[in-house]
């Protein structure tokens, strides 16, 4: 095929509303690599916090942005999708003749008008090694299927498995490859690791290709929209971040549920706090953002807000790393920092895993060595400590629950309770390694969870170290544990062994 070149240039006006332009073109029969380079374009971005993304569309179905998305970028002027190449952030395969598109989403906007022009190079592929790309519906089932990893501990016949769900790589603003993110993540003993690109799924080929051992690697997604970001993980395809109101944001958690994956609102309060206002039917939220701050606190006490409303919801956490060595180190999270712990019967797979997250079958901690803090309860009053964080107690069987706290770690921090009246108790530990145990008496519906914080600080308050996620009693179905099997729809991981 001759070389061809296309341009596409014109004025977007601003509006109070976020916008999604469509700028079409016609890819011709035996056109293997298609390059775009846009200019104007570049110097609205550096103005002020305006991220516009450029996301690219094959022909093959107009209406399933799924099947047909290539790739998605705020950072790069120029990239290149070719059969056996892409640019990071970008799905190398076939080009199919026919409509492709060009989508430009803006931001909000009351001030200047803005121009862009976008130069199309279609050639042929000239490349010399030509490794055949694995098609997604395959790269989702061997991310979903691998089983690796080793227990962390063991008790009462579990495993307790340390990951980060939260970090990004080259393929969107990361510094590093797929590789070297995974590398560190396995060098600083993490379980499991998920990738969770900005907008774009192009690192899932790179994930699936390194899922052979520990860690177990999760597929990602942050869906970062205007209003707020959002990680989305296990799905079996891409996510669409197009939306503007909470109404299409409910769209977008809908999707997300539809295809398989749980959603998490990621830092609701810095650096891109969430706007989506009483929206809360997401299944996670993410309180623990990188090193322990005031924004983290704030998204703290906005959960247990939450919790004691009656919306039993889960907290997460992630490093939200974006560079590890080699790469220069430009932010100080690492994966790792903080670390999410889970507790699984059977060896660890990105479904059982996501199972116990949305579960909420866990702990976060400072990093991987700790501290150690284990949540459970006697259900039953046979002085076996069954139920975990996420469980329901049913009432109708006992008046009071006791509970045990398994605590590892420095012996000058303090451990504090929380119910649905607030802060319950404060101790102070004493030990480096410590059980707790204590009984309340249950009426009605209600929570206990646990933290433990440092040293007081001027700057940063009682540093948090650890803390769990809730255990629940009250009224709840009789169908599971699942503080989401009354209100809250099912988890449908299945999807992705399919």
């Amino acid at each position: 095929m001759a070389q061809r070149n296309l341009k596409l240039d014109g004025t977007i006006k601003p509006a109070p509303f976020p916008q999604h332009v469509r700028l079409p073109f016609e890819l011709p029969k035996g056109a293997t690599r298609l390059q775009v380079e846009f200019g104007q374009l570049r110097d609205y971005q550096r103005q002020g916090d305006r991220t516009i993304y450029v996301t690219v569309f094959d022909s093959r179905d107009s209406q399933n942005t799924a099947v047909s998305f290539r790739g998605s970028t705020f950072k790069r002027f120029k990239f290149s999708i070719a059969e056996h190449e892409a640019t990071p952030g970008f799905i190398r395969g076939p080009l199919q003749p026919g409509e492709w598109s060009i989508v430009l989403s803006c931001p909000p906007s009351q001030e200047n008008p803005l121009s862009y022009t976008f130069h199309i190079r279609l050639e042929a592929d000239l490349s010399g090694d030509k490794i055949p790309p694995i098609p997604m519906t395959r790269v989702s089932r061997l991310l979903s299927n691998r089983i690796s990893g080793g227990a962390v501990s063991r008790n009462g016949g579990g495993n307790w498995f340390r990951g980060d769900l939260h970090a990004h790589s080259e393929h969107s603003d990361g510094a590093n490859t797929v590789a070297e993110m995974v590398n560190y993540a396995r060098m600083v003993g993490l379980d499991f690791f998920a990738l969770t690109d900005h907008n774009t799924v192009s690192h899932w080929e790179e994930l699936a290709q390194l899922n052979t051992g520990t860690p177990v690697l999760i597929a990602g997604e942050e869906v970062t929209m205007p209003g707020g970001h959002a990680n989305v993980w296990g799905a079996n395809s891409w996510i669409d971040f197009r939306t503007g109101d909470t109404g299409h944001v409910e769209h977008v958690l809908r999707d997300a549920n539809a295809r398989g994956s749980i959603l998490s609102v990621n830092h609701p309060f810095s650096p891109m706090p969430w706007h989506y206002g009483d929206l809360c039917d997401y299944q996670a939220m993410e309180i623990w953002n990188g090193p322990w701050c005031s924004a983290n606190e704030m998204a703290l006490e906005r959960w247990q807000h939450h919790l004691e409303d009656g919306n039993p919801m889960v907290a997460v956490g992630g490093s939200d790393s974006h560079c590890v060595p080699p790469a220069k180190m430009t932010r100080p999270n690492l994966p790792g920092k903080p670390c999410i712990w889970v507790y699984t019967e059977a060896p660890p797979t990105q479904k059982g895993i996501l199972e116990a997250v949305e579960h909420g079958r866990m702990f976060i901690s400072e990093t991987p060595v700790g501290p150690f803090l284990e949540l459970r309860a006697d259900a039953d009053g046979d002085g076996v400590f069954e139920s975990f964080p996420g469980d329901k107690v049913n009432l109708r069987r006992c008046e009071s629950i006791r509970f045990r706290l398994h605590y590892r770690g420095a012996a000058d921090n303090r451990l504090l309770l929380f119910g649905q009246a607030g802060l319950l108790n404060e101790i102070a530990l004493g030990a480096e390694q410590a059980y707790e145990e204590f009984t309340i008496a249950c009426e009605g519906s209600g929570f206990v969870r646990a933290e433990v914080r440092g040293a007081y600080s001027v700057s940063k308050g009682q540093t948090l170290l650890a803390l769990t996620n809730p255990i629940y009693w009250g009224n709840w179905s009789e169908k599971g544990s699942s503080p989401w099997d009354s209100n809250k729809r099912s988890l449908n991981l299945t999807g992705n062994n399919q």
